[in-house]
C-alpha cells in the first residue's frame, strides 16, 4: 500500500483525536508498506476513540474519497454521479493508475449495472479493507449528492476481503 493512504490516515487520526497516533511519523508517499501496518494505526485510533475498526475503516475511505478527488479531478470531474464514476472504476480508473504505479496491487471490482438506477459492485481483495471500499463508496455518493441507498452482503472469504455492495439511486 502506497506511502499517501498511511500519511492521509495519519491526517485522519488527527482529526478524530488520535494526536498520539498522527504523530507515529511520516511515510514516503511513493513508498510501499504493509497493510497489516495500517490496520495497526487504524486499531490504536480505535482504541483512542473507542469505535471499532470496521466504523473507523469505513469513515476513513469516505474521508479517502475527499481526497482522491481533489488529488485526481479529472477522473471525478467528468463523470457526472457516484453511479457513472464507479460503474468503470476497474477497468478505466484502476486502469489509468496502474500506468501511474506500475506494481500497485488494486482490488477486483466487478461492477454491474442494474436497471434503472442501480450498480451491484463486488470487491474481492486478499486485503481485508472491505470496510474501507465501503466508506470510498459513501464519499463517492456524498460527493455527488446522489442519494443513493447502499446495501452490504458479505461473501465468503477472510473476514473483509469480498463483499458485495447494492446501490440505488433514490428517487
Amino acid at each position: 500500500m502506497r506511502g499517501e493512504i498511511f500519511n492521509e490516515f495519519l491526517e485522519f487520526a488527527a482529526e478524530r483525536g488520535g494526536s498520539s497516533v498522527a504523530s507515529c511519523g511520516a511515510y514516503d508517499a511513493s513508498g510501499r508498506y504493509d497493510t497489516v501496518d495500517l490496520l495497526r494505526l487504524v486499531d490504536r485510533l480505535a482504541e483512542i476513540v473507542g469505535e471499532p475498526r470496521a466504523a473507523l475503516l469505513e469513515s476513513f475511505g469516505a474521508h479517502l474519497f475527499r481526497y482522491f478527488a481533489a488529488l485526481y479531478p479529472t477522473f471525478v470531474d467528468g463523470a457526472g454521479s457516484a453511479l457513472a464514476l464507479l460503474a468503470p472504476i476497474d477497468s478505466h480508473i484502476h486502469g489509468e493508475l496502474r500506468k501511474l504505479y506500475p506494481g500497485a496491487e488494486f482490488p477486483t471490482l466487478e461492477c454491474t449495472p442494474l436497471a434503472p438506477d442501480g450498480l451491484e459492485i463486488v470487491y474481492r481483495s486478499a486485503r481485508p479493507l472491505a470496510d474501507l471500499a465501503a466508506g470510498l463508496i459513501r464519499g463517492c455518493i456524498e460527493h455527488f449528492g446522489d442519494g443513493a441507498s447502499v446495501r452490504r452482503e458479505d461473501l465468503a472469504g477472510a473476514p473483509g476481503t469480498a463483499a458485495r455492495f447494492v446501490l440505488v439511486l433514490a428517487r
